[in-house]
């Protein structure tokens, strides 16, 4: 006949079980609150990565700005460019008829400008490249700025240079809108493009900017 287990015996067996039944409702109530939190954490975790992604955007953008005050060097596809109020052609531009010679250039007049007076008309993206492969297109695109910081969608003005694959100079032409500059910050955004190519925001190489003055 099969020894019964003494009164003894089952009370510790019943108090281990109770023991047992405690330490997993513990466990359980620590195991609640760290999963909350968890949950929060994974809450804030795409808020901080869409201000990191906006934070590289703005810094994609600030390293495409081109330098305007020194601009007698080398940047993103130019030998050279400069913002100026006007341009000059030298002489020896010319050829002995009159006829402009293959190596033609122009000279800025004021390079390094970039406050321009509610009346002007017309100023200049004065620049030199290397010789190209094929023949291209370099195009200006002009967008007010309201706030000064954010580029409006639509858009001011464009201006485009067609250029043989032997030019190695040019300018494009930033004009005042038939309705006149609004007061404030602009945005330039220059392309290099196939040519009769619309607006295309992969083809941009660079930017700069211009202020409309009182």
């Amino acid at each position: 006949m099969p020894k019964q287990p003494s009164y003894a015996h089952c009370a510790r067996r019943v108090d281990r079980s109770f023991r047992s039944i405690g330490l997993a409702i513990l466990m359980l109530a620590l195991v609640i609150p760290s999963g909350a939190v968890g949950q929060e954490d994974q809450g804030f975790a795409p808020k901080a990565a869409t201000k990191e992604s906006e934070g590289s955007v703005t810094t994609t953008t600030e390293l495409m700005a081109l330098d305007q005050k020194n601009w007698q060097r080398p940047q993103s596809a130019f030998k050279w460019i400069a913002m100026a109020r006007d341009i000059k052609m030298p002489w020896d531009t010319f050829g002995r008829q009159g006829w402009m010679t293959d190596d033609a250039y122009v000279e800025p007049v004021d390079p390094g400008a970039s406050e321009f007076s509610p009346d002007t008309d017309i100023f200049y993206l004065v620049f030199a490249v290397s010789a190209l492969d094929a023949p291209s297109q370099y195009r200006a695109a002009w967008f007010h700025m309201p706030d000064g910081q954010t580029p409006s969608t639509e858009l001011t003005g464009t201006d485009a240079l067609f250029m043989e694959m032997n030019e190695k100079a040019g300018y494009l032409e930033i004009y005042r809108p038939e309705d006149g500059w609004k007061k404030g910050k602009y945005l330039v955004k220059l392309y290099f493009e196939s040519p009769g190519q619309d607006l295309y925001e992969p083809n941009v190489i660079g930017t700069m900017a211009f202020t409309i003055t009182d």
